[in-house]
Formats: C-alpha cells, structure tokens, sequence
C-alpha cells in the first residue's frame, strides 16, 4: 500500500478529538507522555496528566483528581484499566497534583487516543495518526472577549515524546510542533492550539548501531593503512636488495 493510500484510509479511520485541559481551579493543566515503542508491537514508558493547585488541601487535591481523571477518561479510555498499567496520584513538585500513568510492554492496540489507537503496525513501519483538538470541547473556559485566549491557555500543555526502534520516517500534520531526535519525535504545543499526530516510523532497528560503523571505518581505514605501509617497505627492501 502505497503511503497516500494508506493516509487516506487511516484518516477515515482515525478522527480522535481528546480533550487535554479543563481549565479550572488554577487554571493550568499538563500532560507530558515519554513512551518507547518496542519491535513486538508494545509501548513502555509513562504519562504524567497534572493540574495546578492554589493549595495543597485534600478539597483542593481531590478536585484537581476529578479534573484529570475527567481528562483521561475522554483522552485515554479505558488505559488505566489495561494489563501492564500502573496508575497513581502523584505531586512531583510543588503545585501540581494528578495522575501517573506507568506502561509496562502494554500492546499498541490498547493506547487509544480517543476513539481509535494512536500508534499501528503497517509491515516494517509504524504509523502514528490522530489529532488532539480542544476546541469546542465540552468544560473548556472561552475567553472572555474575542480574540482573546482563555484563562491559562499558556501554560497549560501537551508534549509527547514517542521513540521507535528504527529512524523516524514522514512527519506530517502539525510538522512544525515536532522534533525529531534520532528515533524520537516529540510534538508539544499550548492546549488551545489543536495538533494533528501524523507521522511514521521504521519497527526494525538499524543493523548496526552507528558506533560499530565508526569502528568498522576506522578499523578499515587502520588496515589499508598497514597494508600500504607494508607494501612500500617491501619494495624499499627489494629496490635496495636488487
């Protein structure tokens, strides 16, 4: 299948609209994800989904726990649920409270965006598809005047990191919130600016890493070297003999 064709079909399969912020109690909310993607079709790694508290109460806390459990929920159904997910409430720095989610080898097929999986297997590839869109979403505050960004919107944020055993391949959609690092591509924007996850990437890794090809060059460059040093001093020696 040819890689138009399989865009054109995958987007009539994946239209994942994901709620990532509702902006309450301080306004803020971040979801950071940091996941590898294994060449047996599974992904490890861990999801953070936090609020911003004004305080550390229990009130205060167990209202932001509603606020990202109602984000995950419509983000992520179901993951929490799946074998090889761990889920805990978590503060990892003063003013922030919510959610862990640790992967552990949980099949791609699990990680749903919405309502269809972020990642598939296509032969030796991997395609990423969907789109994080919080517009018009139910709970999200409009701005006060037209033109203006709601409460918060700044510094509320999405980032996703996704790293794959082979080189990262076409990168599309929002292509200028991405960055590609080796075999990693992570996308991170404002949750007020919608991004579409469109990309692909090799499910085989590299036969040899590239440190062996350094080896393998020098180690060449180091016997052609000897080989014609060697082959000057026997000629030195059968010039002089002669």
């Amino acid at each position: 299948m040819c890689h138009h064709q399989r865009m054109h079909s995958r987007w009539n399969r994946v239209v994942a609209a994901a709620l990532l912020a509702m902006l309450t109690l301080a306004g803020c909310v971040r979801t950071d994800a940091d996941l590898t993607v294994s060449r047996a079709n599974t992904v490890s790694g861990t999801i953070y989904i936090l609020g911003a508290t004004v305080d550390d109460t229990p009130e205060t806390q167990a209202a932001v726990a509603a606020q990202v459990t109602t984000i995950e929920s419509r983000t992520l159904p179901g993951l929490r649920d799946q074998s090889g997910v761990t889920a805990s409430a978590v503060s990892p720095e003063p003013g922030w409270f919510g959610t862990e989610l640790v992967l552990d080898e949980v099949p791609i097929d699990k990680l749903m965006l919405g309502a269809a999986p972020l990642i598939t297997r296509d032969d030796n590839e991997f395609v990423i598809a969907g789109v994080i869109d919080t517009t018009g979403q139910p709970d999200v505050p409009v701005p006060a005047a037209e033109g203006e960004r709601p409460a918060g919107a700044a510094e509320s944020t999405v980032k996703i990191s996704l790293t794959f055993p082979g080189d990262v391949g076409e990168v599309g959609g929002s292509s200028d919130l991405a960055v590609v690092d080796g075999n990693t591509i992570t996308w991170q924007t404002t949750y007020d600016a919608p991004l579409t996850l469109d990309a692909t990437a090799s499910a085989t890794s590299s036969a040899f890493p590239p440190w062996i090809w350094r080896g393998l060059i020098w180690g060449v460059g180091g016997i052609v070297v000897l080989a014609l040093a060697g082959l000057i001093t026997v000629a030195f020696r059968s010039r002089h003999a002669g």
